[in-house]
């Protein structure tokens, strides 16, 4: 009961965290925008080696030059192949504004201590586009722990188009995120966390753009 009675208390100080660094997008300069994303994940092993994943998020972006708003579900699923490293894939649904992108994507995860690093291939299809789009992710995080119940986290993950959903184009770096988070296990089964992106796209000899984007995340352990 006294777990329940805090649970409020827990959710309300994380969202409010999150919530400080979301301020109007167009206070800020012409080359960087604020977005806000709520995160719900559902996770758990369905056999001693493999872990099965759920998430949905809706992303609120606010500006015409990002795009309006998007909501995303996705089921994947994690393979434990040796001490250390993990096989996975999964398929995404995106929607935004109507407009629809089908993604799946395979990867590899390894550990060495508290540094994890994973490599994602995706293949993305997108409505009215001239071909698949071929996107390649690394990803390196530190993970943390900084009291009872409590961990923190802090990343960096490069993304890079190998192949463009437009066929005139070539390859090129996409986009950078910085990333940082605070999580706080509320009970056995149940996260919540605060996290923090800054996404950075190159865009040639103009400057490049940065977005901000403040997340809330609830995790449910099965």
């Amino acid at each position: 009961m006294r777990c329940m009675t805090r649970l409020p208390m827990h959710v309300a100080t994380l969202l409010a965290a999150t919530l400080a660094a979301w301020q109007p997008s167009k206070a800020l300069a012409a080359d960087e925008d604020t977005q806000f994303w709520l995160n719900t994940v559902a996770t758990g092993k369905i056999d001693d080696n493999t872990s099965l994943t759920f998430d949905a998020t809706q992303r609120w972006r606010g500006e015409d030059e990002v795009g309006a708003d998007q909501q995303t579900i996705r089921v994947a699923f994690d393979q434990q192949v040796a001490e250390k490293t993990r096989l996975g894939g999964g398929i995404m649904l995106f929607d935004t504004a109507g407009l629809t992108e089908i993604r799946t994507h395979q990867q590899a995860t390894f550990t060495l201590g508290r540094i994890e690093a994973r490599t994602r291939l995706e293949e993305r299809f997108f409505d009215g586009a001239d071909q698949m789009e071929l996107r390649l992710r690394q990803r390196f995080t530190y993970n943390q722990p900084i009291a009872e119940d409590w961990r923190a986290t802090a990343g960096i993950e490069w993304l890079g188009i190998m192949q463009s959903r437009d066929a005139g184009e070539g390859t090129s770096t996409e986009q950078w995120r910085f990333q940082t988070s605070l999580i706080h296990r509320v009970r056995k089964n149940l996260d919540i966390g605060a996290i923090y992106w800054m996404v950075i796209f190159p865009r040639g000899e103009r400057p490049a753009r940065t977005s901000h984007i403040p997340q809330a995340a609830i995790i449910y352990r099965f």
